[in-house]
């Protein structure tokens, strides 16, 4: 499709930077994206966005932000990225819940858009049988899925271009 081979990459080229930006930026770009998608299909301006997600299996772009840190996470988590990069994150250890269910240490930060902070809680909101995925790809594949099969049925879903914000699948 024209619009996934020539618009998308133009989108997610270093979404993961971009996505710390202010909430005004990102909802412009978020109007941007909801029209190439309206105009991709070829569907009037008043229909319903996540419709229209659903008909071109995108996810709306702040959930494209969230697969793709996620994405990268899974590849520093899995020993697939640069070593400086691993030994950045450590999981929860001891008898809480957070730590039986292999989540990661949210460091603090003082303004909430350090990667570090923003990939651990990003990852602690991936369902844990998609962390036990070995294959990059397959992960990404399932986890975008769900996310839009989540995203879809949830009748209180709203857009949220927070950078902070993270979508958790019901």
């Amino acid at each position: 499709m024209f619009a996934n081979s020539l618009v998308l990459p133009h989108f997610d080229y270093l979404d993961t930077i971009y996505g710390r930006t202010s909430k005004t930026k990102l909802h412009e770009l978020d109007i941007l994206y909801k029209k190439v998608a309206k105009i991709a299909l070829g569907v009037e301006k008043t229909e319903s966005s996540i419709n229209v997600y659903r008909d071109m299996k995108w996810l709306p772009l702040h959930l494209r932000r969230q697969v793709h840190l996620s994405s990268y996470m899974f590849k520093i988590l899995k020993w697939q990225s640069p070593s400086n990069f691993i030994n950045k994150f450590s999981y929860i250890s001891g008898g809480s819940r957070d730590g039986e269910s292999c989540n990661l240490y949210t460091p603090r930060s003082k303004n909430l858009k350090n990667f570090y902070y923003l990939g651990a809680k990003v990852w602690n909101s991936v369902p844990s049988e998609l962390r036990n995925t070995n294959d990059p790809k397959v992960f990404c594949k399932a986890y975008k899925n769900r996310l839009l099969d989540s995203a879809i049925s949830d009748a209180s879903y709203t857009v949220n271009n927070a950078f902070d914000h993270v979508y958790k699948i019901n």
